[in-house]
């Protein structure tokens, strides 16, 4: 898969959470970390992402990582507060296991070992309409095709998400509560 589904992903999911706030600065950093939060599976650290696949994709892994993380954020008094509160934070784990989900849709011919290191079982959901985009095709034609048909499918997350969120901060609550 490439980053192009996990981005558009991860931003969906920060748009739903997203607080009312508007300054700019703000904004960018919040999405800039559900960008980053989509795509930490495949982070090219040692012992992680390509390197270690069933380490860096594993469900307990990552709940292990994300558990590190909350407990860390937690820490600072009125740090929850200042990110958006817990809708945020469960928005955040939602955009970073998001990656595992979509990486199963890509048939690459190993799956994801999502239960590594209890079980070596590969998790495979593969979708017709994705390929795996290698150093060989990058940049060529079936490469490119592949950008655009994450940026069509992923994208459409993203702009129902949009969609939503206008509609929840536009509608007067009496219309939200009849159109619920």
């Amino acid at each position: 898969m490439t980053q192009v589904g996990h981005i558009l992903t991860g931003a969906a999911i920060g748009m739903l959470c997203k607080p009312d706030r508007r300054q700019p600065k703000w904004l960018l950093t919040y999405f800039g970390v559900f960008l980053l939060l989509a795509n930490i599976p495949d982070l090219p650290f040692k012992n992680w992402g390509h390197d270690r696949y069933d380490i860096s994709h594993s469900i307990f892994v990552n709940l292990l990582l994300i558990a590190v993380a909350g407990i860390v954020l937690s820490l600072p008094k009125g740090f929850q507060s200042r990110i958006g509160g817990w809708k945020v934070m469960v928005g955040g784990t939602a955009a970073w296991l998001s990656h595992l989900l979509l990486d199963s849709f890509y048939n690459h011919g190993y799956g994801i070992a999502i239960f590594w290191p209890l079980s070596d079982a590969r998790l495979t959901l593969p979708l017709p309409w994705f390929s795996v985009v290698t150093e060989q095709t990058f940049l060529a034609a079936e490469g490119l095709r592949e950008y655009f048909t994450e940026f069509v499918f992923y994208g459409s997350f993203l702009a129902v998400a949009s969609i939503i969120k206008w509609a929840s901060a536009n509608l007067p609550l009496k219309k939200r509560a009849r159109a619920l």
